[in-house]
């Protein structure tokens, strides 16, 4: 039986972190939620943010996006957050009536469940009793509606009103009923909010492909998606954008809940814009405040607020991840990998998180090339080189139609160089050759060398003890 006695009942829900400000880099999530636009994209910087574009948590709706912005959050950076749907969201509504005549339809502004927190009552205006007053609210704000005082005479003014400013609802008045004015109602919520969870892999991909695809971003995360299949889908599609567009991103994600190394290691998604974490994390409810436990996409969140908070050249190897634990085989409470485990792991390519120390860190930050002797098997050459590629490439869209002549060509190495030598100085890279410019075969083309030596990070030490 449940406690009796009355008493107050105080959940803490955290809307910031201490955490070091955003760094050069952000990332784009595609996730569903219970309130906010659907399929657009919304630049958000703090969690608190994101809780009021797109709704807090609530028990039993299975939302990832809330979820995936939290773990992102407790590590810093800027996300770049797209709300999908399955096809089935819907908004909450009320029909006010005219007696039992429907009259104005009362409807969230966006689909979801967050629509079923509004609510509206209707009250006769003090002065004159058969004009109405109207407030509307989710609990957090209150919209009140009264003609400066004066009340609405008609149906049709207070939808006007309600749809010029409010930023919780929108108002349809029924055919016929323009002129008319709808009854007094108490308190009383909107129903009907869904938020359209079951989503397909053709609502990522479509997200990715229709919203993302031009837009500048880092690391693309997508909570809830561990399945190889997909993995690969959308590893294609940021090398088709890679080609195509000039926007260079790395896909990061992560294995499923109680995935034996085995089978993370039989994986064939691959790819030096893919990095797979491993294992999976545990989570504490924002609302009923359950722990769980969710899959490695979930890690790779945190892991991605951690990366974009660091410099470029700065690798996630040994990097320290904020989160609340780890979860190996929930099955068996096994927790952390060990060290001939993680060693397991990256040999196969998949990235691994673990207890280092006293602090959950990245064993080494590493991408699914396929190849471990490949430089772009540590994820921060891949990072460096796009950095630099990006640069380059911007630099030199900028000559297209200008003569090709040999001093315009002297010029353009220089300034060259001079991009090079900032990414030297911010330790990107550790030196550059000078560019070299020249007509190509043909007079309308020049060819141009950029030679680099990225920063390599640390991945071994040789320590030798002289003992006398």
């Amino acid at each position: 039986m449940g406690t009796l006695r009355p008493q107050v009942i105080t959940t803490e829900k955290i809307l910031t972190s201490f955490v070091s400000p955003a760094g050069d880099r952000n990332a784009a999530m595609i996730g569903t939620s219970t309130w906010g636009p659907i399929d657009t994209m919304t630049i958000v910087s703090n969690l608190n943010e994101f809780v009021n574009y797109f709704g807090d948590d609530i028990t039993g709706t299975g939302v990832t996006g809330i979820k995936g912005a939290d773990l992102f959050f407790r590590n810093g950076g800027t996300l770049k957050f797209v709300r999908v749907e399955d096809g089935n969201a819907d908004y909450a509504d009320y029909m006010t009536l005219i007696t039992s005549t429907s009259a104005i339809n009362i409807i969230g502004k966006y689909k979801g469940t967050y629509g079923n927190n509004i609510a509206i009552t209707v009250t006769a205006n003090a002065t004159t009793a058969a004009n109405r007053d109207i407030e509307i609210t989710d609990g957090k704000t209150l919209e009140i509606f009264n003609n400066n005082g004066a009340g609405y005479a008609t149906n049709a003014l207070i939808a006007t009103a309600i749809n010029a400013t409010s930023n919780i609802a929108t108002a349809a008045v029924e055919s016929g009923q323009e002129s008319t004015i709808i009854d007094a109602v108490t308190k009383t919520y909107l129903t009907g909010g869904l938020d359209g969870t079951s989503l397909a892999t053709a609502d990522y991909t479509d997200a990715l492909d229709n919203v993302l695809y031009t837009e500048d971003f880092n690391f693309l995360l997508i909570p809830g998606l561990s399945t190889n299949a997909v993995h690969a889908t959308i590893v294609g599609t940021l090398g088709s954008r890679a080609t195509a567009e000039k926007k260079y991103s790395r896909y990061l994600t992560g294995i499923a809940v109680d995935e034996t190394i085995t089978t993370a290691l039989a994986r064939t998604a691959s790819g030096k814009r893919l990095s797979v974490l491993a294992p999976n994390i545990k989570y504490t409810h924002r609302v009923d405040n359950t722990e769980d436990v969710y899959d490695g996409s979930y890690l790779a969140c945190a892991y991605a607020g951690l990366l974009c908070k660091i410099g470029i050249a700065i690798s996630g190897t040994h990097e320290t991840i904020s989160v609340e634990g780890l979860s190996v085989l929930e099955s068996s409470g096994k927790e952390y990998y060990t060290k001939a485990e993680q060693e397991q792991l990256l040999q196969g390519g998949i990235l691994p998180i673990a207890l280092i120390g006293t602090s959950i860190q990245a064993a080494r930050g590493v991408t699914r090339i396929g190849d471990s002797t490949s430089v772009f098997f540590d994820e921060v050459v891949v990072d460096i080189v796009d950095y630099v590629r990006g640069a380059t490439e911007q630099y030199t869209e900028t000559t297209l139609g200008k003569p090709n002549t040999i001093e315009r060509r002297a010029i353009w190495a220089g300034r060259i160089d001079a991009i090079l030598a900032s990414a030297q100085r911010e330790e990107i890279i550790q030196e550059f050759q000078p560019s070299v410019l020249i007509e190509g075969d043909s007079p309308d083309t020049y060819l141009a060398t950029v030679s680099i030596k990225p920063s390599y990070s640390v991945n071994f030490v040789q320590l030798t003890i002289n003992i006398n």
